[in-house]
């Protein structure tokens, strides 16, 4: 089955990422990064909320959000290179802003990209170093991988990534898989379910060797049945990826280039909601490919995907963090 795409009537974003369910609003949360704004589609009614991010104009980026476990209507959200917290009510009108709490800030890295939670609530999210007027990355090897444990600790858990991109789990929760862009592969690690501890390295999916032309793996997601679901920026599709073989199991292809990020939802978890952006194009290539930028949800791939997970901290002390 090669899926049936249908675009969202939402906004064509210059870099759309970040995608994640949110089932109790039955919506697709995910972020216009270089806009600075979180996005939430109500899958079912078409509503459309933005909140803005206002932070005095300190951070150039918003990468990730993600929903906080007990605690309604609060997300914990990536803005440049400090972890935040906002909060977002459904009832909030559909544009405005809002300043966050700060809870966590990486100092030495430029700024945080993609990110997702672990089954106990761990956020991981990794880093990258400084991008040009254009998006083009001005340095190699700057930035890592982090976890963000419950008790607000962070720990950097990998050195010198220079795009830390997709990540997700096997379904048994024994593998780690892993994207720095600029290696143009996909990594598998052992991982740890309790500690949170990677370990063992190694290559799951060499881009080159595959033959993937220009595409650079992006996002991520995993299947129920533990097989891999890449978003390929340039590449203008999502690859389904057996991860234990290597194989490449079917190509969806998009009408947008620059794929930027996968996740499963819709209420039994058969949809594959994509971002995308028109970064890096030029008005030549957007006027050729009028859907670049748009967000979609492709139909009939035959399999599901697994619920995802909020940020599950120690309430106590993130409610000294916000001063509450």
């Amino acid at each position: 089955m090669s899926g049936q795409a249908l675009k969202l009537n939402v906004p064509h974003l210059y870099l759309g990422e970040g995608p994640h369910w949110q089932e109790d609003l039955q919506a697709l949360l995910y972020v216009d990064v270089f806009n600075k704004a979180i996005c939430r589609y109500f899958y079912n009614t078409g509503r459309q909320q933005v909140l803005h991010i206002d932070d005095g104009g300190k951070a150039k980026t918003v990468t990730l959000a993600v929903p906080v476990e007990g605690w309604k209507d609060i997300y914990l959200v990536t803005v440049g290179n400090a972890i935040t917290i906002v909060e977002w009510k459904e009832t909030d009108p559909n544009h405005h802003k809002v300043n966050p709490t700060v809870i966590e800030v990486v100092l030495q890295d430029s700024h945080f990209n993609d990110g997702k939670c672990d089954s106990h609530g761990r956020l991981w999210a990794g880093t990258m170093g400084p991008q040009d007027e254009a998006g083009e990355l001005l340095g190699k090897y700057m930035g890592g991988l982090y976890r963000f444990d419950s008790n607000l600790n962070l720990t950097k858990c990998i050195d010198k990534v220079s795009v830390s991109n997709g990540m997700t789990w096997s379904p048994d929760k024994s593998k780690f898989y892993y994207i720095d862009s600029e290696a143009f592969s996909v990594d598998v690690f052992d991982y740890d379910d309790l500690t949170g501890i990677i370990s063992n390295r190694r290559v799951a999916l060499d881009y080159k060797k595959a033959n993937l032309g220009e595409d650079i793996p992006d996002g991520m997601t995993c299947d129920r049945d533990g097989n891999l679901w890449v978003a390929n920026f340039k590449g203008g599709k999502v690859i389904n990826i057996d991860p234990i073989t290597g194989q490449i199991l079917r190509k969806v292809p998009l009408p947008s280039k620059n794929v930027t990020s996968v996740c499963w939802g819709g209420y039994d978890y058969s949809t594959l909601f994509v971002t995308s952006g028109k970064m890096r194009l030029t008005d030549e290539e957007v006027e050729a490919m009028p859907q670049a930028g748009a967000t979609f949800a492709v139909t009939e791939l035959g399999t599901k995907g697994l619920p995802p997970h909020a940020f599950k901290p120690d309430h106590t002390l993130l409610k000294e963090k916000m001063q509450i």
